[in-house]
């Protein structure tokens, strides 16, 4: 068993060979493609033609959850699969279908993110292809997106992603309401609300609610059924008992309120899985674990039925169970998204809603249950804040020491604050979590999407700002910047016009991101109508609608932007060695950097770009550029609504985020060499992370760049990975790194994320991948194991700079 961080086992209640079993099974398995839920949707979908959509999909759900393959791992104390087998990835049909057709021969040559698939599975997937041709959302996506759209798509500046060929996700339910009501609470809530009204969209709502919710019981109970034949068949007597335990659990379980600690995390699980079956949108998350299950541990505890040991074994099984799901994109995508990840985020610590501090027992125990995992999932956050115990900072920053990238840390007091800028109550903002990878809202009142709308590659836009307009990579122009067709060059005389010049470019090229989220977002309304997890969402059952539809009480979203490190670090250069000291000409700049710096003239160029001060060193002359691309943006955001605008949420509006996965990687392939001197098809900078290699005095230097970032104001979420030398914390520099944690927190700093790893390790993995199948790396807002990535994002993890104190 691995070493534990501090707690001590004082019982026999933890099997600990059985935790390791599960713990290497899930880092071996293998991942594939499970056709099941695709055939039951169609079967049921060629049952209710003609009927409401949202009837059709409730329907479906209901029909899958009845007739899908159960399974309960042979170890495991947790149960419930999303297909039929481990780690395989389901297919959804009704959010799009051409591309999985096109790829079945593929999906097992990738370079990252493999799946095996047998010939039957391409098959039966082939037999309902023309059942779902040109009848998903994809394809009305496709209908209704305008050229230059896809001209932009072209260009390399703007990608859709998940928006526009899967479920929304990036959803926290009211994990409370579900603990104290059960789903027939929320049955009995949706019919007092169906005797209401007469309104037929209501009605059908309503009805589709109660379908879903009555079949997940269903579900459940099959469950118990399950475990009592294998318990009858059963010869080890502990096991049996645990799995007659199991069928007890199922005759009453998420029928009304959870009776017990077991009880509450096994239905947190299964709301989670339930949820990934109805939509193959990702970040379906736990929100704040510890403080909606203390409550049951607490009741326990007091009445004996349980100690600290067993409380752990069961989170550690929950926490492991995460790796038994997997979603699958298409490899375009997968670029952007690498390392099969969910983003399923569960987060401790912080501040309770009277700003008193919540951490308690669980908070310590799901630290220590994250270490016997070491698994990318749950994607495991922590809030912290000047109130926060020492005792469990030195242990997330033990956990960290691991170099299993977690937990990535939450400023409590920039973020409550911002959320009380977008005009969010402060008792709710004080409730904040974590949504996906470092996106931030509110549990059980937000809407879909709190980021990941669409994405905008602002490296590129860099290189459209200095030829007029003009892509040289594509050779598309879809405006210009000094309003002359006739010239690829951009006429700039100062840095004014260098500014003017991004600030045209940034809204024009914005209109058409928020324009493609529009037409995105019209879609899902019908195509990700999801009533069984509107029904987990405050107002959803009060307004009879869907979340799509304006069912939240929130909706704040925010598109990814990625690069604004390498457009501020590009136009220091500019303004400082063309147009302030005057030692070089736009032209000769130019031409060094369509010579990628490669020619002995390029190369002495690019030796004085490169003494030019980077973003990450405590510069005030290129961090405050910084600050103003950061602001050039926000200045945009009050002119853009949400679709759910005036139609029914409390505050509907956008805001900024720079978590952008790993899209800053494939983004960096479609843009030439830059003003800073970072080399064409380089990776451009992650979140608001320093351009790699750029940052050289350290990583106090770092915090004190990006705590003059308007973070308060980038309210969906600031994403800043950092890299440290594993001695860096080794022994006492531990007290160092927890005192660097506070002093982030002092800073403002919005997030922070660690990967504590030596290099030779990570270039030895890509040497050996089967030797290292344990290493787990931050990717960007996630985890991921790191030998199932793609190489160049293994080479941009690499290139981080490694940090000392």
């Amino acid at each position: 068993m691995k070493e534990m961080l501090e707690y001590k086992i004082m019982s026999n209640c933890i099997d600990v060979e059985r935790i390791r079993r599960l713990q290497q099974k899930m880092e071996k398995r293998q991942a594939s493609i499970c056709s099941q839920r695709a055939l039951l949707y169609t079967e049921s979908f060629k049952q209710t033609e003609g009927e409401p959509y949202i009837l059709r999909k409730a329907k479906a759900f209901a029909y899958t959850l009845d007739h899908m393959s159960i399974y309960i791992e042979e170890d495991s104390l947790i149960f419930g699969n999303q297909a039929s087998r481990n780690f395989a990835a389901p297919i959804f049909p009704e959010y799009s279908i051409d591309w999985v057709i096109d790829e079945l021969d593929e999906f097992a040559l990738r370079e990252g993110d493999v799946f095996q698939i047998d010939l039957k599975t391409k098959e039966e997937l082939k037999s309902i292809h023309n059942y779902w041709h040109g009848n998903t959302h994809e394809d009305e996506v496709k209908k209704n997106l305008p050229e230059v759209n896809l001209l932009a798509e072209k260009q390399g500046v703007l990608h859709r992603g998940g928006i526009s060929m899967s479920g929304d996700g990036h959803i926290v339910p009211k994990h409370e309401k579900v603990l104290e009501v059960g789903f027939l609470g929320l049955i009995e809530e949706a019919r007092m609300q169906l005797s209401k009204t007469d309104d037929q969209d209501k009605i059908d709502f309503y009805n589709a609610v109660i379908i879903s919710l009555k079949a997940s019981l269903r579900w459940v109970k099959r469950y118990g059924r399950l475990a009592a034949d294998m318990a009858h068949d059963c010869k080890d007597v502990k096991r049996r008992k645990e799995l007659f335990e199991i069928a007890r659990m199922c005759v009453h379980l998420l029928e009304r309120k959870a009776l017990s600690f077991y009880e509450a995390v096994e239905s947190v699980y299964l709301v989670h899985i339930l949820q990934m079956i109805e939509s193959n949108g990702h970040s379906f998350c736990y929100g704040r674990f510890d403080q909606y299950i203390e409550p049951f541990y607490e009741a326990d505890l007091k009445n004996k039925i349980i100690n600290e040991d067993k409380a752990l074994e069961i989170i550690t099984h929950m926490f492991i169970m995460n790796s038994s799901l997997n979603k699958v994109r298409p490899y375009g995508h997968t670029r952007f998204s690498q390392g099969y990840p969910l983003y399923s985020n569960l987060m401790i610590g912080g501040y309770r809603k009277d700003e008193s501090d919540g951490t308690n027992d669980l908070s310590y125990l799901c630290i220590e249950a994250m270490n016997l995992c070491s698994l990318a999932e749950p994607n495991f956050s922590m809030r912290y804040n000047k109130e926060t115990p020492e005792a469990l900072l030195r242990l997330a920053s033990k956990l960290i020491r691991t170099g299993c990238g977690m937990p990535s840390m939450f400023n409590d007091d920039i973020i409550v604050k911002a959320k009380e800028d977008l005009g969010i109550p402060k008792e709710d903002a004080l409730d904040y979590v974590a949504i996906g990878c470092v996106e931030t809202g509110i549990p059980g009142k937000y809407g879909h999407r709190a980021t990941g709308m669409t994405y905008v590659n602002w490296g590129k836009l860099v290189e459209i700002l200095l030829n007029n307009g003009y892509d040289p990579l594509s050779g598309i122009r879809l405006t210009t910047i000094n309003n002359n067709e006739e010239t690829k060059e951009s006429d700039f005389h100062s840095y004014e016009d260098v500014w003017q010049g991004w600030k045209k470019l940034l809204k024009y090229y914005t209109d058409l991101a928020v324009d493609c989220d529009h037409i995105c977002d019209y879609s899902l309304a019908k195509y990700d109508a999801d009533p069984f997890a509107s029904s987990l969402i405050d107002n959803c059952l009060e307004k009879g609608k869907i979340l799509k539809l304006g069912g939240a009480q929130y909706d704040i979203i925010s598109q990814s932007n990625i690069g604004p490190s390498v457009v501020g670090n590009s136009f220091a250069v500019l303004k400082k060695l063309v147009f302030e000291e005057k030692k070089l000409t736009l032209e000769e700049l130019k031409k060094a950097m369509e010579d990628n710096w490669q020619s002995l003239e390029s190369k002495k160029i690019h030796q004085m770009v490169k003494k030019v001060e980077k973003f990450g060193n405590d510069e005030d002359y290129v961090d405050e550029i910084v600050v103003d691309i950061f602001n050039s943006y926000l200045e945009l955001l009050p002119d853009y609504k949400t679709t759910a605008y005036g139609k029914g949420p409390q505050i509907s509006k956008y805001t900024m985020s720079t978590s952008n996965i790993t899209s800053y990687v494939p983004n960096g392939l479609d843009v030439g060499a830059t003003p800073d001197g970072r080399m064409a098809k380089s990776p451009l900078n992650e979140g608001c992370s320093p351009t790699e290699g750029t940052d050289v005095n350290g990583p106090t230097a770092v915090i004190n760049s990006v705590s003059k970032l308007p973070n308060g104001q980038v309210a969906a979420g600031q994403l800043l990975n950092m890299r440290f030398s594993p001695e860096a914390l080794e022994g006492d520099n531990l007290d160092t790194f927890v005192s660097f944690l506070k002093v982030c927190c002092k800073k403002g700093i919005y997030h922070n994320q660690f990967n504590v790893v030596d290099s030779d390790v990570l270039r030895q993995a890509q040497k050996e991948p089967e030797n290292y199948t344990d290493l787990i790396v931050r990717v960007a807002g996630y985890c991921a194991q790191f030998v199932s990535l793609m190489s160049d994002t293994q080479d941009a993890i690499i290139h981080r700079s490694e940090n000392r104190f």
